[in-house]
């Protein structure tokens, strides 16, 4: 499977391509430790978007074929993907080719090499949309939501969905809740995947605390698993306006189990001016803003969606209680409009029987 993404590269560069055909082969499984196979294939569920992202924005000046094979391994090796034995097993493998004759393609012009990014016309979007959270509710929360933000909102919209699928339990199977996200059809990327051990880097001696006394207790790892993922969401996004040259206007931030109540229009003027401020609820319950929804321009959402690694430095009051502490983080650097027609996390659909989580 690896080496399948590493030959992908390759072919861009000889006009070739990779089809995925059915088996031609029946066979018999032994009796063997899947738990061992997960271990041999950690780098593959740990690594894999980290390696596209690389081998996507490879390049290499190199003329002939297997100089680019060559030069591809050493590079993938550099990049801790692959270890130094199979750059050795490559170069054998090619001066093998060059014994019995072999004729390797040639580098066919790149159809990207006439039009790079910088000379063809930026596309102009409204806004990039970033749902996460847990593989759960997409038609009963995000579908309405998602209607009601195009309602509201003029101009294109590209919707992300970048959610987890850790959580086994819950009145509804697991693999009915993945089968519901992908066959939802309104997304332009969707991202499953297996939360991981995360470290934030806050500072041993911060002492940091995360609860409100007299509040709900907050489950910190899976605080931590949500800001991790805002970032992911927001990187996702940057990196799809880099590849297909698009810019958006702005960016929404989403839950996939929450339905959001929203004004009659986001397009307004004054102090609600989405294109000049960051709108967010207000919470109900304390001096806080509701970490459920915002949405403003994608550069001073920047903050919002990045706060993971704020986490590195201990704030002065040690507070990192969600709500408090990220209104004090954005108003350190960008504007933010508290908005009392919009809502967020408070509006999340209640656990339970009967429920979609």
């Amino acid at each position: 499977i690896w080496r399948g993404f590493w030959v992908q590269r390759l072919l861009w560069d000889i006009g070739g391509q990779l089809i995925f055909g059915t088996s031609t082969v029946k066979q018999i499984r032994n009796s063997h430790s899947y738990i061992k196979d997960m271990d041999d294939e950690q780098q593959l569920y740990h690594q894999s978007r980290s390696f596209v992202r690389f081998l996507s924005s490879w390049s290499s000046t190199k003329s002939l074929l297997r100089e680019r094979i060559s030069q591809l391994a050493r590079d993938i090796a550099k990049n801790d993907f692959w270890k130094w034995k199979e750059v050795d097993i490559m170069d054998a493998w090619i001066a093998d080719l060059e014994s019995v004759g072999y004729k390797f393609p040639s580098i066919v012009p790149s159809s990207s090499s006439s039009s790079s990014p910088s000379s063809s016309p930026v596309i102009r979007k409204r806004a990039a949309v970033c749902v996460t959270g847990l593989v759960e509710c997409i038609q009963e929360a995000w579908a309405p939501t998602h209607t009601n933000i195009r309602q509201r909102i003029h101009g294109d919209l590209d919707i992300f969905l970048f959610l987890s699928s850790s959580l086994k339990q819950g009145p509804v199977p697991l693999n009915t809740r993945i089968k519901n996200v992908r066959s939802y059809m309104n997304s332009t990327v969707t991202v499953l995947y297996e939360d991981r051990v995360i470290d934030p880097g806050i500072p041993s001696t911060c002492n940091p605390q995360f609860q409100l006394p007299g509040y709900a207790v907050i489950p910190v790892p899976a605080y931590f698993q949500q800001l991790w993922s805002l970032n992911e969401c927001y990187d996702l996004v940057k990196n799809y306006e880099k590849q297909f040259n698009i810019r958006y206007q702005l960016l929404i931030r989403a839950r996939v189990d929450t339905r959001v109540k929203m004004p009659a229009t986001f397009e307004r003027q004054g102090i609600l001016n989405l294109n000049t401020t960051i709108l967010v609820p207000p919470h109900r319950y304390f001096s806080g803003i509701d970490d459920g929804f915002a949405l403003g321009p994608i550069e001073l959402m920047s903050h919002y969606m990045k706060r993971w690694h704020s986490l590195r430095q201990c704030p002065p009051d040690r507070n990192f209680h969600p709500e408090t502490y990220l209104k004090k983080y954005l108003a350190r650097f960008t504007n933010i409009t508290i908005d009392d027609t919009i809502s967020g996390a408070a509006d999340a659909i209640s656990h339970g029987l009967g429920k979609c989580h």
